[in-house]
């Protein structure tokens, strides 16, 4: 055999090999993509403006800066955003959080982290990824807080984009 023909042999080699990687490996760099919020939970509605008078907004900020100070504690200062939103209040908060869970369980590897919350006025929970670069906290009045049949919710994050939200 020709030195030639071995290095035509080579090259398509090369070729081939490089065919196969090249998509392997841009499919490998996906994977690292910021994970999507998950859509809302059932009982969880967005409203145009905040329907809660000045004492449930300071109870619901109060609740919400605690969450707050946690995540940017641990994620940075002015990392977390926050998203207003209503849950109707005979929502069940186990109900929120399984639902959460299993939305973050099929992008694989998101673990519950401890969060404390404002006295005995709220609830929260929180999950962060595989790697603790991001986080979703979701906090809410108790029902008895609310009025109207709806409660304050805020999800708490420091991931980009809210297009997941969008049911």
């Amino acid at each position: 055999m020709s030195i030639k023909t071995r290095r035509k042999g080579r090259f398509f080699r090369s070729l081939a090999i490089g065919a196969v990687l090249v998509p392997l490996a841009s499919l490998a760099g996906c994977s690292d993509d910021k994970p999507a919020i998950p859509p809302d939970a059932p009982g969880v509605s967005r409203s145009e403006e905040y329907s809660f008078g000045s004492a449930t907004h300071a109870q619901d900020w109060q609740a919400t800066r605690k969450i707050l100070d946690q995540l940017e504690g641990r994620f940075g200062e002015k990392s977390v955003r926050v998203l207003s939103r209503n849950l109707a209040s005979t929502t069940d908060p186990q109900a929120i959080k399984a639902y959460y869970a299993e939305r973050l369980a099929h992008q694989a590897g998101w673990a519950e982290i401890p969060v404390s919350t404002f006295a005995d006025r709220a609830w929260a929970f929180a999950f962060v990824s595989p790697q603790g670069d991001w986080v979703l906290a979701v906090e809410a009045l108790n029902a008895s807080e609310g009025a109207a049949g709806i409660v304050p919710l805020n999800i708490l994050t420091n991931l980009d984009d809210d297009k997941g939200s969008r049911q």
